[in-house]
């Protein structure tokens, strides 16, 4: 279970996983480093137990405590065990930790069972981004359908979701297993374009069909996703930015979008931080996004020229990325593995005392002891 969990244990009065959390327990996913829990305890319960809570101001949720190994997210009510109920009925499910139990207050069980994801008749209005959010997330994370009939409230003319909720929705969506259910919902709700401009306008941009059968650029970046070996957050943003240079560069000498890649990196820079990402996943995804176009060269250049970026600890992520990025135009892997080789070779040297990266035998001077 998420580390985060004996955190709880600080407060005295009764707490429960919920929300995503309480689906992660149920249906043996994960988030590490995020927890979402509801609990009968008041704000001074919490501010009690946790001197360095703060209130962040995101809707549906009244407090956030930082830990070394996370967020937790809490949601205080005061009716015992019954919180108010949630837009999407799946969301109401809690999971008491301490005795290891699922409580049920609103009978939604047969709900999962079936793979259904309802909306209430009284969702209001004036949470629509809020609950199609929470709706992408959950076709995202299980294995749930939108249950005919349900039709995601249209949120009020000139209203959007505040700054602070959008980092943990894009977290929650990344680490899913199937981000691309997530992602196409929030971009036919219109979500995507009020919100993060920077990827709408992927889906006005072509590929050539000859080396991208699979669509566009928004259609090639949500492929991507599928082809993941992992949910790695830092790998997952990198394939959601590494093509979002498209729409801003110019062909150039037979390239027909010539130095995406780096207008990319700063595209990506710019997105992160303005939804409050730490800088070293910032730099993290810079360094993958400028670098994405390189791995199916390194056979073909010198090793001075390329031993920067192979020295890099993100380099085993950089030719995931890559694996991802050719397998979602449906290619064979011959590239990837290729690149892989030079890599392990170039590894192999660097440890070698008597060879250079690239492979030469180094002189070394015999001196008289």
């Amino acid at each position: 279970m998420n580390r985060l969990v004996g955190y709880l244990d600080d407060l005295q009065a009764p707490v429960f996983l919920s929300k995503f959390s309480a689906l992660d327990t149920y249906y043996g996913t994960g988030t590490p480093g995020r927890l979402l829990a509801s609990t009968e305890g008041s704000l001074i319960d919490l501010a009690k137990a946790f001197p360095t809570i703060e209130y962040p101001g995101i809707d549906g949720v009244d407090a956030c405590l930082s830990t070394g190994d996370g967020e937790i997210y809490f949601i205080c009510y005061d009716t015992p065990q019954r919180p108010p109920e949630s837009a999407l009925t799946a969301l109401d499910l809690l999971y008491d930790y301490r005795n290891r139990k699922f409580i049920d207050p609103y009978s939604v069980y047969w709900d999962l069972r079936g793979g259904e994801l309802k909306l209430r008749p009284d969702a209001r209005a004036d949470e629509g981004w809020q609950t199609i959010a929470d709706a992408a997330v959950l076709l995202s994370r299980y294995p749930l359908r939108l249950a005919a009939g349900s039709e995601l409230p249209t949120p009020p003319e000139g209203t959007e979701m505040g700054v602070s909720a959008q980092r943990p929705l894009i977290e929650l969506l990344l680490t899913a297993r199937n981000p691309k259910a997530g992602f196409s919902l929030l971009a036919d709700t219109g979500f995507v374009a009020r919100h993060w401009p920077e990827l709408e306008r992927l889906d006005g941009i072509d590929h050539s069909k000859l080396h991208h059968p699979e669509g566009n650029v928004w259609e090639h970046t949500l492929e991507t996703f599928g082809y993941r070996k992992t949910r790695d957050l830092v790998l997952s943003l990198a394939l959601l930015f590494h093509d979002s240079g498209k729409p801003l560069s110019v062909p150039s000498e037979g390239r027909m979008f010539d130095g995406h890649a780096e207008i990319g990196a700063g595209i990506a820079d710019a997105f992160l931080r303005r939804l409050g990402f730490s800088e070293q996943i910032r730099a993290d995804v810079r360094f993958l996004v400028r670098q994405h176009m390189l791995p199916p060269f390194i056979a073909k250049l010198a090793t001075y020229r390329t031993e920067h970026v192979m020295s890099s600890p993100l380099f085993p992520l950089l030719l995931e990325l890559y694996r991802c990025d050719i397998s979602a135009t449906y290619r064979g892997p011959d590239g990837y593995y290729e690149a892989c080789k030079v890599y392990r070779r170039f590894l192999r040297n660097k440890s070698n005392p008597f060879r250079s990266a690239d492979g030469k035998k180094l002189l070394r001077l015999y001196v008289e002891p």
